[in-house]
This record gives structure tokens, sequence and C-alpha cells, in this order.
């Protein structure tokens, strides 16, 4: 299976010439646009340097851009873009990349719901031994709040609609 090329060509063109390359590029964009397997081919001009500019485009296969590299405008061209340009422009082939999926960052869990845990345990193991039941069902509901707000935070969370 072919892979879409993408390619950057870095343009220079001698002082006071660059409006030409504007001009090459209105005469050939639609011609080469109009190619079969081009996907994109777009100029820009480098902010705050005149005379410098960057050409995207995108072809379907290595064979569409072989053939545009081959057609009758392009080598039509290559005489006119030579007699404004500094130099030969620079092409540069644009590689796939696949990054690796996103892991999620390892989470250091708060403290605090161990702490909450460990005090209301506390204060359930005081309440049995001093006889005060009345505590021990108070430090049970409290609990249980606490587990389950704390599973609503969890599962909220691992959904990603926190933003913590």
């Amino acid at each position: 299976m072919s892979h879409p090329i993408k390619q950057i060509v870095l343009i220079e063109t001698l002082p006071g010439r660059a409006e030409e390359q504007v001009q090459a590029f209105a005469w050939l964009a639609p011609q080469v646009r109009a190619e079969a397997g081009c996907l994109s081919y777009q100029l820009h001009r480098v902010s705050g340097q005149e005379n410098s500019f960057v050409l995207t485009e995108t072809w379907a296969s290595a064979a569409a851009l072989a053939a545009h590299d081959a057609s009758e405008h392009m080598q039509d061209a290559a005489p006119w873009l030579a007699s404004f340009r500094a130099g030969p422009a620079r092409v540069l082939t644009l590689g796939e990349m696949h990054p690796a999926p996103l892991t999620p960052p390892v989470s250091h869990r708060s403290p605090l719901p161990y702490l909450g845990a460990a005090l209301l345990l506390g204060l359930i193991l005081a309440a049995l031994m001093t006889g005060w039941w009345p505590a021990i069902q108070l430090c049970l509901a409290g609990f249980g709040i606490l587990a389950l707000t704390r599973y609503i935070l969890t599962t909220v969370k691992r959904r990603g609609s926190m933003p913590y």
C-alpha cells in the first residue's frame, strides 16, 4: 500500500524578484492541482523575509510525484523558475511518524483518602472500646460517604471528564 508523499520545498528568489515567484505559482498551481494524484499544492511566503518562500505539496504516491516532476508544464517552467531564483530549491521529503500510543502517566495517589480512612477506622475502634454506639454508626456512615465519593471521582477521572 502506497502512502502519500509530503514535501516541503524551500525557495529563495533573487533580491527584488519575489513577485515573479508569486506569478509563477499562480500560473503553475491550477495545472499542478489538476494532475492525477495531487492532494495539495500551496505556496507560502516566509514572514519577514521578502525573498523566501515555502511550497508545501502532498502527492497520493511516489508514482504521482514522479509524473508531476516529468510533466510538460514543469519541464517547460524550469528555465523560467531558474531565472529569478537565487539557487536551486531545497526539497525536504517528510517521513510518516507513528508515535506510540499514549499511556496515562503514573498517578501518584494523594494520601488524603488513606488518611481519612485511617482516621475513621481509628474513631470506630475508639468508639468500640468506650462503648459509644452512636459514634460507631456516625463513623461508618462517614466511611461509606468517603468510599462512595472516591469511587465517583475515580470513575469520572478515568472517563476523562476531570482536569486533574
